[in-house]
């Protein structure tokens, strides 16, 4: 009896040894675990500038449909507007200027002279129409870095075009570290600053193809001048 009882002992002693040795060794695979995973995470959060630029722009290119407000500064002139864009399309609706894109044509309304010019627009008549494009492009054409500006919250990048040529010096987005929605474009050219403010933006809408059409009907009295 005191054989056996001796030997159950040894017994649970064993088990009790092989117990804590899991245990312990549970522990050190969590702790492994939860060091790979903060280097992981780390890894994935460290984004490049160019990476922010184009996670900025897969939100307005992957959307079914876009819908956003803002204000634009130039020159100390402030105005507020609207845009909406489906694809390549889009319409821009300001006091001063509205235009209409439908994916080939551009039409440009000007209430002071009721006149309405239709175009064949090239890449950086549409990017003057609709500021958005110019987020849409990401980082390609450009050189990319973070701002010297930091905000809490935001990506500040420095985006500068590869082509000298092209009249643009130089662009800035402030985007939304968690969204990354775009939230300010500042857009320097030889000419000056454009200031973009975008107050609200909707994704994943479905807007009806018949926005981005010039309303003829609307603007009966304006005179058509086509340089197509």
């Amino acid at each position: 009896m005191k054989q056996m009882k001796q030997m159950k002992q040894m017994k649970q002693m064993k088990q009790n040894k092989l117990k804590n040795s899991l245990s312990c060794l549970s522990y050190v695979m969590l702790a492994i675990l939860i060091a790979v995973g903060v280097n992981a995470y780390g890894a994935t959060t460290k984004l490049t500038a160019e990476q922010v630029a184009q996670k900025a722009a897969s939100v307005i290119t992957t959307t079914k449909g876009l819908s956003a407000t803002f204000s634009i500064n130039s020159q100390g002139r402030v105005s507020n507007g609207s845009v909406k864009s489906a694809g390549n399309k889009f319409v821009v609706l300001m006091p001063e200027v509205s235009t209409w894109y439908n994916g080939k044509s551009l039409y440009t309304y000007n209430p002071r002279t009721s006149e309405t010019t239709v175009t064949i627009p090239t890449a950086q008549e549409l990017a003057e129409s609709n500021p958005l494009l110019y987020v849409r492009s990401g980082a390609a054409g450009f050189t990319c870095r973070f701002s010297t500006v930091k905000r809490q919250g935001k990506y500040v990048v420095d985006l500068l075009p590869k082509d000298k040529k092209s009249g643009l010096k130089k662009l800035v987005f402030t985007i939304n570290s968690t969204t990354f929605q775009i939230e300010k474009i500042l857009v320097t050219t030889a000419s000056g600053n454009v200031t973009v403010d975008v107050k609200t933006m909707k994704t994943g809408i479905t807007i009806p193809v018949s926005e981005f059409e010039y309303p003829s009907k609307k603007y009966p009295r304006a005179e058509i001048v086509d340089l197509r």
